[in-house]
Protein backbone atom coordinates (compact mmCIF):
# COMPACT_ATOMS: atom_id res chain seq x y z
CA UNK A 1 0.00 0.00 0.00
CA UNK A 2 1.56 3.16 -0.73
CA UNK A 3 -1.56 5.42 0.91
CA UNK A 4 -4.03 5.01 3.68
CA UNK A 5 -6.73 8.07 3.89
CA UNK A 6 -8.85 7.96 6.96
CA UNK A 7 -11.59 10.16 7.98
CA UNK A 8 -9.59 13.32 6.08
CA UNK A 9 -11.95 16.32 6.53
CA UNK A 10 -11.60 20.04 5.66
CA UNK A 11 -13.43 23.01 6.05
CA UNK A 12 -13.47 26.04 5.39
CA UNK A 13 -15.13 28.18 8.26
CA UNK A 14 -18.12 26.36 9.08
CA UNK A 15 -18.39 25.02 5.71
CA UNK A 16 -17.53 21.19 5.06
CA UNK A 17 -16.01 20.63 2.04
CA UNK A 18 -14.23 17.19 2.48
CA UNK A 19 -16.06 14.59 5.27
CA UNK A 20 -14.95 11.61 6.52
CA UNK A 21 -13.02 10.47 3.50
CA UNK A 22 -11.17 7.36 3.84
CA UNK A 23 -9.29 5.57 0.88
CA UNK A 24 -6.56 3.08 0.26
CA UNK A 25 -4.04 3.55 -2.78
CA UNK A 26 -2.01 0.84 -4.32
CA UNK A 27 0.93 0.44 -6.60
CA UNK A 28 0.06 -0.32 -9.79
CA UNK A 29 -3.71 1.62 -9.71
CA UNK A 30 -5.06 4.49 -11.50
CA UNK A 31 -8.26 6.17 -9.43
CA UNK A 32 -10.06 8.65 -10.86
CA UNK A 33 -12.12 10.74 -8.96
CA UNK A 34 -15.13 12.55 -10.51
CA UNK A 35 -17.71 15.89 -9.21
CA UNK A 36 -19.09 19.02 -10.22
CA UNK A 37 -17.05 21.97 -10.08
CA UNK A 38 -15.85 23.51 -6.80
CA UNK A 39 -16.53 19.40 -5.25
CA UNK A 40 -13.31 19.66 -3.51
CA UNK A 41 -11.41 17.63 -6.08
CA UNK A 42 -8.75 19.62 -6.01
CA UNK A 43 -8.70 20.61 -2.34
CA UNK A 44 -8.53 16.41 -1.65
CA UNK A 45 -5.71 15.93 -4.04
CA UNK A 46 -3.65 18.82 -2.25
CA UNK A 47 -4.40 16.85 1.03
CA UNK A 48 -2.85 14.07 -0.62
CA UNK A 49 0.42 15.98 -1.65
CA UNK A 50 0.60 17.65 1.68
CA UNK A 51 -0.58 20.87 0.30
CA UNK A 52 -3.58 21.54 2.53
CA UNK A 53 -4.66 21.57 6.39
CA UNK A 54 -6.93 18.12 6.85
CA UNK A 55 -8.38 16.69 9.36
CA UNK A 56 -7.83 13.13 9.96
CA UNK A 57 -4.66 11.14 8.95
CA UNK A 58 -3.00 10.27 5.83
CA UNK A 59 -0.37 7.15 6.21
CA UNK A 60 2.22 7.05 3.72
CA UNK A 61 4.59 4.49 2.34
CA UNK A 62 8.22 5.11 3.28
CA UNK A 63 9.94 6.63 0.90
CA UNK A 64 7.20 7.42 -1.63
CA UNK A 65 8.09 9.88 -4.32
CA UNK A 66 4.81 11.75 -5.05
CA UNK A 67 4.36 13.69 -8.52
CA UNK A 68 1.96 16.31 -8.45
CA UNK A 69 0.58 18.41 -11.39
CA UNK A 70 -2.43 20.93 -10.52
CA UNK A 71 -5.04 22.23 -12.97
CA UNK A 72 -3.01 25.49 -13.27
CA UNK A 73 0.05 26.05 -15.57
CA UNK A 74 3.26 25.05 -13.76
CA UNK A 75 5.52 26.72 -16.32
CA UNK A 76 7.58 29.90 -16.01
CA UNK A 77 5.89 31.58 -18.97
CA UNK A 78 9.41 33.94 -19.37
CA UNK A 79 11.38 30.35 -19.66
CA UNK A 80 12.14 28.58 -22.45
CA UNK A 81 10.89 25.00 -23.08
CA UNK A 82 13.98 23.46 -22.39
CA UNK A 83 14.98 25.80 -19.41
CA UNK A 84 11.68 24.37 -17.54
CA UNK A 85 11.99 20.95 -18.36
CA UNK A 86 15.19 21.10 -17.54
CA UNK A 87 14.27 22.71 -14.05
CA UNK A 88 11.10 20.45 -13.50
CA UNK A 89 12.97 16.73 -14.34
CA UNK A 90 15.16 15.50 -11.80
CA UNK A 91 17.37 14.07 -14.11
CA UNK A 92 17.17 16.57 -17.30
CA UNK A 93 19.69 14.54 -19.22
CA UNK A 94 16.76 12.50 -20.10
CA UNK A 95 16.19 15.38 -22.58
CA UNK A 96 18.51 13.69 -24.98
CA UNK A 97 16.80 11.45 -27.07
CA UNK A 98 13.47 11.71 -25.19
CA UNK A 99 10.94 9.46 -27.04
CA UNK A 100 8.45 11.12 -25.08
CA UNK A 101 9.49 14.76 -25.84
CA UNK A 102 9.65 13.36 -29.44
CA UNK A 103 6.18 11.71 -29.92
CA UNK A 104 4.65 14.89 -28.81
CA UNK A 105 6.54 16.85 -31.15
CA UNK A 106 8.46 18.80 -27.84
CA UNK A 107 12.04 18.61 -29.17
CA UNK A 108 11.33 20.88 -31.77
CA UNK A 109 9.52 23.90 -29.53
CA UNK A 110 12.87 23.26 -27.17
CA UNK A 111 14.34 27.16 -27.66
CA UNK A 112 11.22 28.71 -27.75
CA UNK A 113 9.43 30.68 -24.60
CA UNK A 114 6.57 29.44 -22.92
CA UNK A 115 4.43 32.94 -22.84
CA UNK A 116 4.24 32.27 -26.73
CA UNK A 117 2.55 28.69 -26.78
CA UNK A 118 -0.86 27.59 -26.47
CA UNK A 119 -2.41 26.29 -23.17
CA UNK A 120 -2.73 23.22 -24.89
CA UNK A 121 0.85 22.73 -25.68
CA UNK A 122 1.95 24.00 -22.02
CA UNK A 123 -0.55 21.26 -20.91
CA UNK A 124 1.61 18.69 -23.14
CA UNK A 125 4.64 19.93 -21.47
CA UNK A 126 3.53 19.29 -18.47
CA UNK A 127 2.14 16.04 -18.91
CA UNK A 128 5.73 15.05 -20.53
CA UNK A 129 7.32 15.98 -17.72
CA UNK A 130 4.71 13.93 -15.45
CA UNK A 131 5.56 10.82 -17.47
CA UNK A 132 9.12 11.34 -17.60
CA UNK A 133 9.60 12.32 -13.90
CA UNK A 134 10.22 9.65 -11.80
CA UNK A 135 7.65 8.56 -9.08
CA UNK A 136 5.42 6.31 -7.29
CA UNK A 137 2.20 8.29 -7.12
CA UNK A 138 1.14 10.54 -9.99
CA UNK A 139 -1.22 12.84 -8.54
CA UNK A 140 -3.13 14.77 -12.09
CA UNK A 141 -5.41 17.39 -11.70
CA UNK A 142 -7.67 17.80 -14.81
CA UNK A 143 -4.63 16.41 -16.81
CA UNK A 144 -6.56 16.57 -19.90
CA UNK A 145 -7.76 19.83 -20.21
CA UNK A 146 -7.13 21.65 -23.34
CA UNK A 147 -5.61 18.75 -25.33
CA UNK A 148 -6.79 18.00 -28.56
CA UNK A 149 -8.28 14.24 -29.14
CA UNK A 150 -4.91 13.10 -30.65
CA UNK A 151 -3.07 14.08 -27.75
CA UNK A 152 -5.36 13.16 -25.03
CA UNK A 153 -5.60 9.66 -26.12
CA UNK A 154 -1.73 9.39 -26.76
CA UNK A 155 -1.36 10.55 -23.09
CA UNK A 156 -3.93 8.17 -22.16
CA UNK A 157 -1.71 5.00 -23.58
CA UNK A 158 1.25 6.96 -21.50
CA UNK A 159 -0.40 6.24 -18.53
CA UNK A 160 -1.37 3.34 -18.82
CA UNK A 161 2.41 1.95 -19.90
CA UNK A 162 3.24 3.93 -16.37
CA UNK A 163 0.57 1.86 -14.77
CA UNK A 164 1.29 -1.41 -15.77
CA UNK A 165 4.88 -1.05 -14.60
CA UNK A 166 3.53 -0.53 -10.89
CA UNK A 167 3.26 3.35 -11.05
CA UNK A 168 -0.28 4.27 -9.10
CA UNK A 169 -2.30 7.23 -10.13
CA UNK A 170 -5.06 9.58 -8.78
CA UNK A 171 -6.43 12.06 -11.18
CA UNK A 172 -9.55 14.00 -11.64
CA UNK A 173 -11.13 14.71 -15.03
CA UNK A 174 -14.78 15.77 -16.26
CA UNK A 175 -14.34 14.21 -19.78
CA UNK A 176 -15.99 10.54 -20.09
CA UNK A 177 -13.59 9.50 -22.72
CA UNK A 178 -10.59 9.57 -20.21
CA UNK A 179 -11.83 7.16 -17.33
CA UNK A 180 -11.13 3.68 -19.38
CA UNK A 181 -7.59 3.83 -17.69
CA UNK A 182 -9.12 4.03 -14.16
CA UNK A 183 -9.46 0.41 -12.47
CA UNK A 184 -11.22 2.55 -9.82
CA UNK A 185 -13.80 5.41 -9.84
CA UNK A 186 -15.03 7.42 -7.02
CA UNK A 187 -17.87 10.88 -7.15
CA UNK A 188 -17.28 13.38 -5.06
CA UNK A 189 -20.37 14.86 -3.70
CA UNK A 190 -21.66 16.72 -0.53
CA UNK A 191 -18.15 16.26 0.69
CA UNK A 192 -18.52 12.91 0.53
CA UNK A 193 -16.33 10.32 -1.68
CA UNK A 194 -18.53 7.74 -2.84
CA UNK A 195 -17.19 4.40 -4.67
CA UNK A 196 -18.37 2.33 -7.58
CA UNK A 197 -19.62 4.80 -9.97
Amino acid sequence: MLIKISNLSVKYGTYEVLHSISLDVFEGQSICILGENSAGKSTLLKCICKLKKYMGTITYNNNIDIFYLPQDNILIDELSVKDNLKLFLKNFKSLKNSAVLEEFAIDTIFDKKVKNLSGGTKRKISLCIALMEKSDLMVLDEPFSSLDEKSRNLFLEKLKEKINLGNALIYTTHLKDTLDIATRKFYLKNGILEDGI
